[in-house]
């Protein structure tokens, strides 16, 4: 503790701060300063939609680079049928049991998969707030679809903000990540997300994910579901407020 206290009274000290009350604004402006983003905001706000889809565009070469699979979906429905046959087609990493565990919230549940794939032998879960059992649907689970917050045309990243319903297990757990992204959601880059975060309340955690999972760690050999899914997808909704 001696120690602790001494090492802040040193940056106290080459801070001409006073070691009593926290610091303010007027002490120190360019600590707590933040620059103007109100030009950026306007321009993400007034996109219209051949911009949106010139950033799919860049967002869907970005993903080739990565081996993101990038589908592209009208609406709920078609975005259901896509997911289906991602999922009838592709096999458990382990065993044989086929469960999908799906973030909640309403726009999973518009896409109806326990009633698509009713009769197909597969189980649809929803990560419920306080469900005890949510550890164990995720780890059977060889799917996960999420909802992005954001997506960033750049480097083909999703953002996901963690909160009650929309778990980090859910894209890090499953071998299968698939993603919804509505266009209106897509950002040109890093900047963007970050002037749209900037007067935001902090979350508790952001998940920025790009591509499937991959290492180079052996003999700069690349590896794929290492240490999370294996394949992953982003679906993206191209009708305009759809979900």
């Amino acid at each position: 503790m001696a120690e602790r206290s001494a090492f802040l009274k040193d940056i106290r000290t080459a801070l001409d701060a006073s070691s009593a009350g926290e610091r303010s604004a007027s002490q120190f402006p360019a600590v707590f300063s933040q620059p103007d983003v109100s030009g950026t905001i306007a321009e993400i706000n007034s996109r219209s939609a051949e911009d949106q889809q010139a950033l799919l565009a860049r967002f869907q070469e970005s993903g080739t680079e990565i081996r993101l699979q990038v589908h592209c979906a009208a609406d709920s429905a078609a975005a259901a049928a896509i997911i289906a046959d991602i999922a009838r087609d592709a096999e458990p990493e382990f065993g044989t049991d086929k469960q999908i565990i799906q973030h909640a919230g309403r726009e999973c549940a518009a896409l109806n998969l326990a009633e698509l794939l009713a009769g197909e032998e597969m189980t649809v879960h929803s990560v419920v707030p306080g469900d005890p059992d949510a550890r164990d649907k995720t780890e059977a689970s060889f799917i996960g679809i999420t909802v992005a917050d954001w997506g960033i045309a750049e480097s083909a990243t999703v953002v996901q903000i963690t909160e009650p319903g929309k778990a980090r297990s859910t894209s890090l757990v499953p071998s299968i990540h698939i993603a919804l992204l509505p266009i209106e959601r897509l950002l040109a880059d890093l900047s963007e997300l970050q002037a749209l975060l900037q007067n935001q309340p902090p979350a508790s955690s952001y998940v920025l994910i790009s591509g499937p999972s991959k290492t180079g760690d052996i003999e700069s050999h690349i590896v794929y579901g290492a240490h999370g899914p294996k394949d992953m997808h982003v679906v993206v909704i191209t009708g305009r407020k759809s979900v």
